[in-house]
């Protein structure tokens, strides 16, 4: 049995850290659909096979041991079993649990905070994100990395050459020499003008080498005879995930060209759009939840336009949120929520909920050696997380695999525990 804790939904809610917990398989409100998942039908012929089998090895089993046990003066009131069977509860083996998915984690107290919703989307940080493209005609003679790869700074990204890459690292080594020369003279012997070019020459030819793309320590390595003029390694300038490489072995590119992006997910900016009469509300430095795709993050405000769109009157507000997981991707659509009104008490993810046979909200507690049903009442319910009561805190609680536990328990006829 795998199991989990809320803490990191709780951090989430709370606006710490984005929700862990993982995806869920239905909305709150939906019927879960009428089609068995192959693993989980898997897991109900294994339940079952288990139990005929434990059942046709006990002999207590049948009719004439129980007939005994009465005529041993337990007296049968109609109503014992009944009994007992409101108190047993879904025996898995961890084997049948882990097939059909289910994980179960701790209920612990957290907050729901969701007022003042309004449309976001996420965008790449550009202060970690590079488009890399070379001022000069080159051609691409060698790929060292594929699109979607994260590299670190410094990897090998793409081999470059050309003539006017020759030219410019020709012309910083003549810059270089002539440099050094002047400098052995002195400004006693050569004129100042002369000097002053000399510096201009050796400062401009580095900065065109430093525009190609070239680091210091290949700029260094020019002046040793073994290295070849005319192409160099494109080193990744930062660590990031390789996207839109449009480069193509043995292609001619003009100057200017976009070679690739190089975008550090681990950080992400969104714009939420922020009407008038809620701008004045928003402070830099202010926490913001963040919804995407039913999950929860943490968002901070870092900047605004303090100027209205002309087509849609509203101002841009702009958030920063951690993607350390990599689950969020520039382009994404959010929500993002500007209240600050909270609620507390457990909260849970659609998929840990399901429908009784009265048609009320329950859960399945587990205690360690079978699954329980227990009714819920849902007090609020947004972005495919509800905050309920009727669990004590502490709870071991199954927040995935919900569905199989409720077709089990409809075949075994038990009860469910209203408290």
């Amino acid at each position: 049995m795998k199991n989990l804790t809320l803490s990191p939904m709780v951090l989430a809610m709370s606006l710490a850290l984005p929700l862990t917990i993982g995806s869920h398989s239905a909305l709150a409100g939906d019927d879960h659909g009428s089609s068995t998942d192959p693993k989980i039908q898997l897991a109900q012929d294994n339940f079952h096979a288990e139990h005929d089998h434990n059942d046709a090895s006990h002999p207590e089993a049948d009719g004439g041991d129980h007939a005994a046990e009465t005529a041993h003066g337990e007296e049968d009131d109609g109503h014992g079993h009944d009994e007992e069977a409101e108190e047993e509860g879904l025996h898995l083996t961890p084997a049948q649990s882990a097939i059909a998915g289910i994980e179960v984690a701790t209920a612990v107290e957290s907050q729901l905070n969701f007022e003042h919703p309004v449309p976001a989307q996420l965008l790449a940080n550009p202060n970690v994100t590079s488009q890399l493209s070379l001022p000069v005609d080159a051609r691409v003679i060698a790929r060292h990395v594929n699109p979607g790869q994260d590299v670190a700074k410094g990897t090998p990204l793409l081999t470059l050459a050309s003539s006017d890459i020759a030219n410019a690292q020709g012309r910083y080594l003549l810059a270089q020499a002539e440099w050094k020369r002047v400098r052995s003279l002195g400004e006693k012997a050569i004129s100042a003008s002369r000097f002053q070019q000399a510096r201009i020459d050796i400062e401009t030819s580095l900065q065109d080498l430093l525009a190609l793309g070239m680091t210091q320590a290949q700029i260094d390595g020019l002046n040793h005879e073994q290295t070849r003029l005319g192409q160099f390694e494109l080193l990744a300038p930062h660590a990031g995930t390789v996207q839109q490489d449009n480069s193509v072995m043995q292609q001619n590119l003009p100057a200017l060209t976009p070679l690739m992006v190089l975008a550090n997910e681990r950080t992400l900016w969104a714009n939420a759009q922020v009407a008038p009469s809620q701008s004045g509300n928003v402070r830099i430095g202010q926490a913001m939840t963040l919804a995407v795709n039913g999950e929860l993050f943490q968002a901070t405000v870092i900047g605004r336009d303090h100027q209205l769109n002309p087509q849609t009157r509203t101002e841009s507000i702009r958030l920063e949120v951690a993607n350390p997981d990599h689950r969020l991707h520039a382009g994404q659509f959010a929500t993002a929520y500007l209240g600050q009104s909270q609620r507390q008490g457990i909260v849970l993810p659609d998929s840990a909920l399901s429908r009784g046979p009265d048609g009320d909200w329950m859960v399945y507690l587990y205690d360690g050696k079978e699954y329980r049903a227990q009714e819920i009442q849902v007090i609020n319910a947004i972005e495919k997380q509800n905050l309920i009561t009727g669990i004590p805190l502490g709870s071991q609680v199954v927040i995935k695999g919900a569905f199989f536990l409720t077709s089990e328990q409809a075949k075994s006829g038990l009860s469910i525990h209203n408290h």
